[in-house]
């Protein structure tokens, strides 16, 4: 498996005077993609069809919380098709304002001719005023004649209905023509949901890569491995530590293999826990800062008791059941003086999910709920003056 991303002109300089090679919250490939072998073999099998100028005969939905890695694994397959010979165009849902503007992009002509006629693009036909969907699936099809193209879509849970309904349809009709195109949407947990709403039979059967945190061997694989490339090393403990603190967290794992990078010395090569400790306040204050903003987005959505009150019930238990779940929720409403009917308490457990405060992945499908990050609950408790020992 191929680890390394070098030469990304934001990695910063650790005392001894090598880059860091980790990334965090940049949103770039790590610099090993620790513990997503499953998802990027399923990656690899629709490029290798691709790759013959076949049709996929599937897209790609990415989605999780925040941090999870979505960006970092949709810029690693993109990546992998360039490698491969496959074009690749990436936009963000807030870029794409109408079906429109993604003719615009998916056209093969050159974005000044429209602008001789200001209602023709030249060469094709494709009318600048009311563009029907099904015009995206035509462009489609001309622009992959002689090379198959990879579409990426980031933060899609927030892509406009009429556009998204639009761009859907489009990679539908394609694959139902055999074109050499494949469509990744990469969102929060939410992203599902959102694509039901567009009323398009395209996300129903989609390959769906769910992202959890990462397993422990998996976690300290992405400290440990970056760092022996680099030429350094991390003693056990202080790994064991690291792992522990972070909760398998993507994000809080490339903050910590900043961190120690830094706090290494000019002439150590192996980050003992005595590094850790050092590093250990500076990783509190980003964590705290990041998980602040996660508190006011719980307070915004009115949610932030019923959040501290949830979070008791992970205190001796990594999953619990929707029932449980369910019946905690009421109980907080009720405390609150709110309605706590079933679709108060639906509406209220489905807003927890979407910002990933509980997270129900792969085939557990909300029959059971996790922590989005143990760490957070624990942070919102504190901050409402939920006693956890509750």
């Amino acid at each position: 498996m191929r680890a390394l991303v070098k030469g990304d002109p934001k990695r910063r300089t650790g005392q001894a005077g090598k880059n860091s090679p980790f990334v965090p919250g940049q949103g770039v490939v790590p610099p090993y993609l620790a513990g997503r072998e499953t998802e990027q073999a399923l990656i690899r099998k629709l490029l290798s069809k691709l790759e013959e100028q076949q049709a996929p005969g599937s897209d790609i939905l990415i989605y999780g919380p925040r941090g999870n890695g979505k960006t970092a694994l949709m810029a690693w397959a993109l990546r992998e098709a360039r490698d491969r010979g496959i074009g690749t165009l990436k936009f963000r849902s807030a870029d794409i304002d109408s079906k429109e503007w993604l003719a615009r992009q998916l056209s093969i002509v050159p974005p000044w001719m429209p602008l001789l006629s200001n209602v023709t693009f030249l060469g094709i036909g494709i009318k600048t005023r009311d563009s029907p969907a099904g015009i995206l699936s035509s462009a489609l099809a001309r622009r992959t004649r002689r090379r198959a193209l990879v579409v990426a879509v980031d933060e899609a849970h927030t892509l406009g209905i009429d556009a998204g309904r639009a761009l859907l349809n489009a990679f539908e009709e394609s694959r139902s023509e055999q074109v050499p195109a494949m469509l990744i949407l990469a969102g929060t947990p939410d992203l599902p949901r959102h694509l039901g709403r567009m009323e398009a039979s395209f996300w129903g059967r989609s390959t769906r890569l769910p992202l959890e945190l990462l397993h422990p061997d998996a976690a300290a694989e992405a400290i440990r491995i970056p760092m022996a490339e680099e030429g350094r090393s991390i003693l056990d403990d202080a790994l064991a530590r690291v792992v522990a603190e972070s909760h398998g967290y993507p994000f809080f794992l490339q903050v910590w293999g900043d961190l120690l990078w830094d706090q290494m010395s000019v002439t150590a090569h192996s980050a003992s826990l005595h590094d850790v400790d050092r590093a250990t306040p500076r990783f509190e204050r980003i964590r705290n800062v990041y998980y602040s903003d996660r508190h006011d987005e719980l307070a915004k959505a009115k949610l932030a008791l019923v959040a501290a009150k949830l979070s008791t019930m992970f205190v001796d238990a990594d999953k619990r059941t929707r029932r449980e779940v369910d019946e905690t929720i009421r109980l907080a409403l009720e405390s609150e003086g709110r309605a706590s009917d079933s679709d108060a308490v639906m509406a209220a457990c489905d807003r927890l999910y979407d910002l990933g405060y509980i997270w129900s992945p792969g085939v557990e499908s909300r029959r059971y709920f996790r922590p989005g990050i143990p760490s957070l609950m624990q942070y919102v408790a504190r901050s409402e003056d939920v006693d956890l020992g509750a």
